[in-house]
């Protein structure tokens, strides 16, 4: 089923991103910033996890989603196996089987937002990395950015 190997390339290309980071990032001189491109760095590092999170949540939703699909499937060939020429039963195979290719819609419909929006998340990701990968900063600046996220917190 495609389903499982979309979920799974789109796992490997999170994966791959975050990998290619760690590679991009050990081969540029450390720039220094001043405490306002810190704090602009240190809020966009927060909203990238969290959307990374997300992300990961609508995978494995999209996995579960997946598996009960498999599990359906193969309920609805054994049952076809079962009907015979009892119409009554037909038609009942036939309204599951047609909520359950709009399930499959469904499934589907959700996987291509998940691929672009994981493909959003990947670009997004270069810029962030790009602009704020292998940073010096005063301890001092950082102390103070966390000072003020705790009191707004507060």
């Amino acid at each position: 089923m495609k389903f499982k190997s979309i979920t799974a390339i789109s796992s490997g290309l999170l994966v791959a991103t975050i990998a290619l980071h760690g590679a991009q990032a050990q081969t540029k001189e450390p720039r220094v910033v001043s405490r306002d491109e810190l704090r602009s760095c240190m809020n966009s590092e927060t909203e990238v996890v969290a959307r990374r999170r997300a992300l990961e949540a609508r995978k494995e939703k999209n996995a579960a989603e997946g598996e009960a699909i498999r599990v359906e499937t193969e309920e609805l060939t054994e049952e076809e196996g079962r009907i015979g020429q009892n119409q009554g039963r037909m038609d009942r195979y036939e309204r599951r089987v047609k909520v359950h290719n709009d399930r499959i819609k469904a499934a589907n419909a959700g996987i291509a937002s998940f691929t672009s929006d994981l493909e959003a998340f990947r670009k997004d990701l270069a810029a962030y990395n790009e602009l704020c990968s292998f940073i010096s900063f005063k301890p001092e600046d950082k102390e103070a950015i966390l000072k003020e996220r705790e009191s707004a917190t507060k």
